[in-house]
């Protein structure tokens, strides 16, 4: 399995990491990425965390047809690094393990997949992730990127997906950002689900909305680690609004 283990990627923001136990479904995988341009490396759960520290990576699959307990457990500890937490991580779910969609989703897994996985959905989804450069791990350059606004007492970071409070800081992965973004976009407005659905997935995507709840929640809970304070309000039957304090303690 570690022999397959490295396609080295010249454009390392194009890099993959797929960890598998399959070995073939490996080799497909690399094959269909491959003609998009995307380079990977398989790794083992033991190993993902590191691997995903010591280089700029694109996004992260996690196939649990071995052993879904482990696929959890692996992306929990994906999210619980600083480091790594800001990686988008893709599921690749069984057919007939789809009680672990929700599972995965409080895990911090930002996609998931179930099996059959279309090739097309997959590649438009870590291509919209290219587009949109949103593992760039840089700093923000202000001649080719957004530049940081300034709502309150926070302020954000586009480029890096950053949010800072104070003295504190939180790197968002990209649909809590995206999810964020559209509420800031009118602070005290209420959102639908409809609209948060439509600006922080794909637009090729089927957003359950449970699914925006679950995302919605974490991103309340790491808002109000960050600062302390509950800034986003569920209005029942209808969606979601952010309030703005105007200072840090």
């Amino acid at each position: 399995m570690r022999q397959l283990n490295y396609m080295k990627a010249q454009d390392t923001k194009s890099l993959v990491l797929v960890c598998s136990g399959n070995a073939n479904f490996y080799v497909l995988l690399a094959h269909i990425l491959a003609s998009e341009g995307f380079q990977t490396m398989l790794v083992s759960e033991e190993e993902v965390v590191e691997q995903a520290a010591l280089r700029p990576v694109a996004a992260i699959v996690l196939d649990s047809a071995r052993d879904s307990e482990l696929t959890l457990r692996t992306c929990a500890a994906l999210k619980a690094s600083d480091v790594t937490s800001h990686i988008p991580t893709i599921a690749i779910v069984s057919s007939g393990d789809e009680r672990y969609y929700l599972a995965l989703l409080k895990a911090g897994i930002d996609e998931n997949f179930v099996r059959p996985v279309s090739p097309a959905r997959l590649l438009a989804y870590l291509g919209s992730l290219q587009h949109n450069g949103e593992n760039d791990k840089q700093p923000t350059d202000p001649t080719r990127k957004e530049a940081a606004a300034i709502f309150g007492a926070l302020t954000i970071e586009p480029g890096r997906r950053l949010v800072r409070y104070g003295d504190e800081e939180v790197q968002f992965g990209p649909i809590e950002f995206n999810l964020l973004r559209c509420l800031l976009e009118a602070p005290g407005r209420v959102r639908s689900r409809l609209e948060l659905i439509e600006a922080a997935w794909p637009s090729n995507r089927y957003v359950q909305p449970r699914t925006v709840d679950v995302h919605v929640a974490r991103l309340r809970r790491e808002l109000e680690r960050l600062t302390g304070h509950p800034l986003i309000r569920t209005i029942r039957a209808t969606g979601y609004a952010i309030d703005i304090d105007e200072g840090a303690d």
